[in-house]
């Protein structure tokens, strides 16, 4: 059955959007505070996260941010009466599926997690690689196209950017310089197009710690050097996909 976790601090907010969530179909379960949410989804998996983001405690944005350090996919519904442009756009950054404004419109919310659902489905195991090296795009597309995985590719960042707005991958393989585009660049770029999305970072020259130091830490999963094993790679993204 598919899973929903309630996070807010109104108690009967969240009893009475557990009750809607069930009748179509929705195991809900509901809590009162960002740190019982955090908990939560390390104790056990959801197919979806709907929370409020003014709370006592930790606010929304900040269970987001560790919720995605834990599960990196989770998918996370934000619910605000009201929040400043700031904290909204730092949760979009932190890769918020959707910002709904309270009262919420419950037609339209059970739409979107019904949708998100049938992603997971068939084929939902979508990755993107971005790499300009077409000899070595083909042979790590091949690798994962093996080991089961629905595979998109890319050669160029405008590439990439089309290609996440048309397959909507969750998770982009990304090689750490493009054509001379600094990986600052491109992970931005990324990220702006698809803020949710898991990105692992590889390269074949040097460390990646000071090219990505000045980004949120959040926004990169992991960070690979060439030559890597498949099957390290391979295991990054079953975790990932659980």
């Amino acid at each position: 059955m598919k899973r929903a976790l309630v996070v807010d601090d109104d108690r009967m907010m969240v009893r009475t959007l557990c009750d809607i969530l069930r009748v179509h179909g929705w195991d809900a379960t509901g809590v009162h505070s960002g740190e019982e949410a955090v908990q939560a989804v390390i104790a056990s998996r959801f197919d979806a996260v709907l929370m409020d983001v003014r709370m006592e405690g930790i606010d929304g944005v900040d269970a987001l941010r560790q919720m995605k350090r834990v599960r990196p996919l989770i998918r996370v519904i934000l619910m605000t009466a009201y929040a400043g442009a700031d904290l909204l756009d730092q949760a979009q950054r932190e890769g918020a599926l959707k910002i709904l404004a309270k009262p919420v419109a419950i037609p339209s919310l059970v739409e979107m997690l019904e949708q998100g659902n049938a992603d997971d489905g068939p084929g939902g195991r979508r990755v993107l690689v971005v790499d300009d090296n077409p000899e070595y795009l083909r042979t790590l597309c091949g690798v994962l196209r093996t080991a089961g995985y629905t595979v998109f590719d890319a050669e160029d960042l405008d590439q990439a950017l089309a290609k996440l707005e048309e397959a909507h991958p969750t998770v982009v393989l990304l090689d750490h310089r493009l054509k001379d585009v600094e990986v600052g660049h491109s992970v931005v770029a990324i990220k702006r197009v698809s803020p949710a999305v898991a990105l692992i970072l590889y390269t074949g020259q040097g460390d990646l710690g000071e090219a990505t130091s000045k980004l949120p830490q959040s926004w990169i999963h992991a960070c690979l050097k060439k030559p890597f094993p498949p099957a390290q790679l391979i295991g990054l993204l079953n975790d990932i996909f659980g």
